[in-house]
């Protein structure tokens, strides 16, 4: 006589499979909360980037000054032309200025008044975004 086959599963096999996911889902919420800080900071970094260049170009096309200033403790900078407040750009959340930025200023020419880095903090991490005084070649860095 044939032995009636099981169809259901034990309570052990239950229990295994619900620690496993539960396992998995906490490394993944765990991972979500840093690749949402870096992607934060890089969204910013990229941003304050692409705002100093646009000023430094504007500044070339419009023949006038601009300046892109950085308030520190309340985590904003402003774009103004001839001083006339152009934007405000908030950076996202998480993200802080890791020091108190100079303010850079470009003539008509193009040229900035002063070299220097913004530092950007998120956690742990941090990036840079370096104007230099003489070419105003605008770049962004990684720091580990």
């Amino acid at each position: 006589m044939p032995r009636p086959s099981s169809l259901g599963y034990t309570l052990l096999e239950l229990l295994l499979v619900l620690a496993l996911l539960s396992g998995t889902g906490f490394v993944l919420l765990a991972k979500l909360g840093v690749q949402q800080k870096e992607r934060n900071l890089s969204i910013a970094a990229t941003q304050l980037t692409q705002e100093l260049r646009d000023a430094r170009q504007a500044a070339l096309s419009e023949r006038t000054w601009y300046e892109v200033k950085f308030f520190y403790s309340a985590r904003f900078y402003r774009v103004t032309c001839a001083g006339k407040t152009v934007r405000d750009i908030y950076l996202p959340k998480g993200v802080t200025f890791y020091n108190d930025p100079n303010d850079f200023s470009f003539s008509a020419s193009g040229t900035p008044n002063i070299g220097g880095t913004v530092a950007l903090n998120a956690g742990k991490l941090r990036k840079n975004i370096i104007l230099m005084p003489v070419t105003a070649r605008i770049r962004e860095e990684t720091v580990q």
